[in-house]
C-alpha cells in the first residue's frame, strides 16, 4: 500500500514539475524562477515534449562537483594494468622540449606549411594522464 502511495506522490510531483513554455511567453519567468527556488526542479515542456530543466545554482554546483568526483568502477584489472604500462611507456619516452634552434620563418622555409599528422587518441590520453 505504501509503495502505491509513494509512486502516486512521485507521479504527482513530476506532473507539478512540468512547466509549459507558454508561461515564459506570457512573462511569468520570474514566477517560475521563484517556484524553482521554493519547490525544486522544473521541466520546461514545448508541445508536451521536455525541452530543458531548470534547477537552482546550488543544485547545479552540487551536480558538477559530483560529476568531477565520479570514478569508473567497472574497469578490469587487466585494462588498468595495460593503462599503467602505457603511461609508464609514455613517461619514459617523453623528453622536455629543446629550445628552438631556428626561427619560425626558417622552419617555414625549410619545412613549408604542410599539414602535420596527429594521433588524436594519443593526444587525448596525454591530456588525461597529465591531470593524474
Amino acid at each position: 500500500m505504501f509503495a502505491v502511495q509513494s509512486n502516486a506522490a512521485n507521479a504527482l510531483k513530476m506532473i507539478n514539475a512540468m512547466v509549459p513554455i507558454t508561461r515564459f511567453n506570457k512573462g511569468e519567468a520570474g514566477k517560475i524562477i521563484e517556484e524553482v527556488k521554493r519547490d525544486g526542479i522544473r521541466v520546461i515542456v514545448k508541445n508536451n515534449v521536455p525541452e530543458c530543466i531548470m534547477i537552482t545554482v546550488e543544485e547545479y554546483n552540487a551536480l558538477i562537483e559530483a560529476a568531477n568526483k565520479t570514478v569508473i568502477l567497472n574497469q578490469s584489472k587487466e585494462w588498468e594494468e595495460k593503462r599503467k604500462a602505457w603511461i609508464q611507456k609514455v613517461r619514459a619516452n617523453v623528453q622536455p622540449p629543446m629550445p628552438p634552434r631556428m626561427s619560425v620563418a626558417e622552419a617555414l622555409e625549410k619545412y613549408g606549411s604542410r599539414p602535420i599528422e596527429v594521433d588524436e587518441e594519443a593526444i587525448n590520453e596525454l591530456r588525461r594522464i597529465s591531470t593524474l
